[in-house]
This record gives C-alpha cells, sequence and structure tokens, in this order.
C-alpha cells in the first residue's frame, strides 16, 4: 500500500519514474512534487468549500447523462405509433445509449490523462448537448438512434472521468463518501427519469420534450463546467510549473497510445481482482437497466396502469438506492471513528514514535459488499414472488427497496475496491470496469421483454435471483485472500 500513499501526495515512487504509471510526469531534473504535503497547489489542500463545489459539479453531470441514458424509454409507445415499429426496436434508444458508454471510456480517459479533467469533461458536455438535438427533432428513427448513440459516447464524460476527479481532490476516506454520493445519483437518476418521462410524454408536451429537457440540462452543466471547473489533475499542474526543456522530455504519442489505450485491456485481461469485481458491478448495472423494459410490462400490460401512474414504482427502487447510499456513509463514518480511536491508542504507546500507523487495506470496504450481495437476490425473489395482479402491489415494492439497496452497496464497494486497489492506474481500471459494465447495460433491455413474458415475472426475477446467489463468494473471497491476490500481481505497487 505504499504506492497509495505516495499517490496522496502525488509523488511517484521512485520505481515507476521510468515506468507507464498515471503517476506525474518526470523531466531531466528529477521527480515533479508538490512542496510538501500542505502545497495549496495540491487540490487535496485547497478549501472544503471549493473541492465540495467541484463535487456537485461532478454529480450534476453525472445526474444529466444517468437522467437521459433512461428518458427516452418513456415514450416507446408513443415513438412506435408514430414511426410504425416494434417497442423492441424503440428499446434500441436505451441500448444504443448505453453501448455509446462502453465505446465512450476509451477515448474520454486517455484524454483526461494527457490533458487534465476541465478540458474533456467540458469537451463532452458539450457535444451531448449538441447530439441531443436530432433526437428531439429527428424525422426518422434512424435520425434519432444515431443521435442517441452519439448522446452515450459523448454523456459517458463525467462518468468515466469522475472517478479520477474525485481521487484529485479527497483523501481515501473522504473520497468513499463522495463516491457514495455519486455512484448513488448515477443509479437512482435512471430510476427517476422515467417518472419525469411518463408524465412529460403524457402531456401535451409529447415524447419528443424528454430529448429537450435533456438537451436543456447538458447546456446547463456545459455553462457550469466552463465557469466552475479547474483543473484538478496533479500531473497536469506540476507540468505547468516546468520548463519548455523539461516538457519536451515527458512522453510522446507513441507511450500516449501504448499507455492510455492499450492498458485498461491489459489490465481487464490479467487482474483477477478488476475482473470478477466488473463482472459483479456489470450484472449488477444491467439488472438496473432491465426495469426500464420489465416495468412497463408489469404494471401496464398486467395490472394495466395508467402511463404516468405506472413509473411511480421506479420510485420504491430509487429510494432503496438512496438507503442503500445512507448504509455506505454511516459504514465510513463508523470505520473513521474506529480508525481514529485506533491511532490515539497507537500515539500513546510508547513506540508510537518509530512504528507509524500502518494504512488500512482495501478489503476493509467488503462487508458492506457481502451485506448487498445478499440485499440483492433476497429483493429479487420477493420482487419476482409478490408479482401477480391478486397480489397488493405492496409486495413487489418492498422487493424493489432491497433491490435499490442491494445494488447501491455491490457498485459502490466495489467500485471504491477497485479505486483503492489500483489507485496508480485508476482511470485505466474505471475505462475497462464501464466499458464491460456498459455494454451489460446494453444487451439486458434488449431480452428483458422477451425473458418476462417468456418465463412470467415470477421466474425470470427467480433466475436473476440465482445469478445473484452464485456472485456472493466474490466479496468473500476477496476478504480473505485478498492481500494475496494483491500481492502477485505484477500491475501493482504492494
Amino acid at each position: 500500500m505504499a504506492a497509495a500513499d505516495e499517490i496522496e501526495n502525488a509523488t511517484p515512487p521512485a520505481s515507476s519514474t521510468n515506468s507507464d504509471g498515471e503517476a506525474p510526469a518526470t523531466g531531466t531534473h528529477g521527480q515533479l512534487t508538490f512542496k510538501g504535503p500542505k502545497d495549496p497547489a495540491n487540490p487535496k489542500n485547497w478549501s472544503l468549500f471549493r473541492r465540495l463545489f467541484i463535487t456537485f459539479i461532478w454529480i450534476a453531470g453525472n445526474l444529466v447523462a444517468s437522467v437521459s441514458s433512461s428518458i427516452f424509454s418513456s415514450g416507446a409507445q408513443a415513438i412506435s405509433e408514430e414511426f410504425h415499429v416494434g417497442t423492441e426496436v424503440v428499446t434500441l434508444g436505451v441500448s444504443l445509449f448505453v453501448i455509446g458508454y462502453s465505446v465512450g471510456p476509451p477515448f474520454w480517459s486517455p484524454l483526461s490523462e494527457h490533458f487534465g479533467r476541465r478540458y474533456p469533461m467540458l469537451a463532452g458536455m458539450a457535444l451531448f448537448t449538441i447530439f441531443c438535438i436530432p433526437v428531439a427533432v429527428g424525422k426518422s428513427l434512424a435520425t434519432i438512434l444515431i443521435g442517441r448513440f452519439l448522446c452515450g459516447v459523448t454523456g459517458v464524460a463525467p462518468i468515466a472521468l469522475f472517478g479520477g476527479g474525485l481521487v484529485d481532490i479527497w483523501h481515501p476516506e473522504q473520497r468513499a463518501i463522495a463516491m457514495a454520493t455519486v455512484i448513488g445519483i448515477v443509479l437512482g437518476g435512471p430510476l427517476l427519469a422515467p417518472v419525469m418521462g411518463n408524465f412529460i410524454t403524457a402531456s401535451h408536451l409529447g415524447w419528443r420534450w424528454t430529448g429537450w429537457l435533456s438537451c436543456i440540462m447538458g447546456g446547463s452543466c456545459t455553462v457550469l463546467v466552463f465557469f466552475g471547473l479547474p483543473e484538478t489533475y496533479p500531473p497536469i499542474i506540476l507540468q505547468r510549473l516546468q520548463t519548455q526543456d523539461e516538457k519536451k522530455e515527458t512522453g510522446g504519442w507513441h507511450r500516449f497510445v501504448r499507455v492510455y489505450l492499450v492498458r485498461p485491456f491489459v489490465l481487464l485481461g490479467t487482474e483477477p481482482i478488476l475482473v470478477l469485481m466488473t463482472l459483479y458491478q456489470a450484472f449488477a448495472y444491467g439488472i438496473l437497466y432491465l426495469v426500464f423494459s420489465s416495468y412497463p410490462i408489469i404494471f401496464r400490460e398486467q395490472r394495466h396502469w395508467k402511463l404516468g401512474l405506472s413509473s411511480l414504482p421506479f420510485l420504491g427502487m430509487m429510494v432503496g438506492v438512496f438507503i442503500g447510499s445512507a448504509m455506505i456513509v454511516t459504514r465510513i463514518v463508523l470505520l473513521q471513528r474506529a480508525t481514529r480511536r485506533k491511532q490515539s491508542k497507537e500515539n500513546q504507546s510508547e513506540d508510537s514514535s518509530t512504528n507509524p500507523p500502518a494504512a488500512a487495506p482495501p478489503e476493509r470496504r467488503l462487508p458492506l459488499m457481502m451485506a448487498g450481495s445478499i440485499l440483492l437476490p433476497v429483493g429479487l425473489f420477493i420482487f419476482g414472488w409478490t408479482s401477480a395482479p391478486q397480489i397488493p402491489w405492496v409486495g413487489m415494492i418492498i422487493g424493489s427497496l432491497f433491490v435499490g439497496s442491494g445494488l447501491l452497496c455491490v457498485f459502490v464497494t466495489a467500485m471504491t475496491y477497485i479505486l483503492d486497489v489500483y489507485s496508480h492506474v485508476a482511470n485505466s481500471a474505471l475505462g475497462a470496469n464501464t466499458i464491460v459494465r456498459s455494454l451489460f447495460a446494453a444487451g439486458f433491455p434488449l431480452f428483458a421483454s422477451y425473458m418476462y413474458k417468456g418465463l412470467g415475472v415470477a421466474w425470470a426475477s427467480s433466475v436473476l435471483g440465482f445469478v445473484s446467489m452464485a456472485m456472493i463468494p466474490i466479496p468473500v473471497i476477496f476478504y480473505k485472500y485478498g492481500p494475496r491476490i494483491r500481492a502477485l500481481s505484477k500491475n501493482l505497487m504492494v
């Protein structure tokens, strides 16, 4: 864990001076570092208000992207009638958007490492706003679907970059709270969007205003980024202090391609921690997007609820997501208190001056993931077996609460664990992670209607529950054997 401590001060370890790590660049005069741990140029030392405002900007960007990803689904029936196609074809509007999520990270993450956080974020939000226009005004379904895909490619910028952005400005335990908040928005936004979209579609505004709403939100966020988001990536800040001769020594396009375009796939193919955590996250993320196709079947076709009313059950899962966020934050606060008490006792011991406290291992986060891995299948089974029309709807809402809480606990804990383990290659690891889970999220809605109509709601939900049960051992294994697995990695500095 020495590398993580060095990265907190933006100081690359000596062994990485000539490596392909994501640490600050080195020049002819040696390592570039901040002027001590309290250097005001270090984003971690900026004022609390400034760091909170930067976090708010990341939250806003993720909210725009997450709401826009699923709001299109609320107009599926109206769009299918206007263009004379089946609702399954219209579902491509959601899937193509999320496929764009998988195409974008290999582009945005390297740009972030090469040019910093500010300009890629600004470009992504501006292009997203532009590509929302053909979705709102398109006269053919092809134009609309292409626009949705391009919105996904550009709108994923805040999702691909926020992990690195939070690493820049927060220390690990503070970062976990910020991460729980942002990911709560990432997961809660898509659940709020159908509620908004269904009422817009049912009103005189029509389904096209769901596209205009995304455009307005994107434009507002672009303005916010332009005026409010400073550069926070330490290597870029430090490079601005270099002389021109030093800057000529810091790399080239060959290194850029090798490190930032190839490495995410190398990590995904060689790191068991990243592979299994990513697969678990991808499955959970796929369930989130599957509900946008399954809920209309359950509540509109089977229970015959009206358009606006049928979207309200999404709020049950959203509340579950927020409960999961509260669980994450509560555990973090308790861990911080326990750590402070332990350090206080160590400071009172005689040998505290010669033996500083060891850094807490990343596995300390995994017990909450274990809890989430149990909540998820329990919620799926409750949801499925209370779905019959003659059973009151409250049972399904209770099930969705468990699902939402389980999803959030699994998602956030896996994300923060990946960040802790791969802190020196954070954006590469998160880029690979985003690609895989976005492909799952794009694919799940495409087979949702066939699965729920073919198997029935009870057994379709049970299939997902059984798969969830099969994944319960993943956090348990890493909790017990994580340190040994990390010690064997060639990509980690442990």
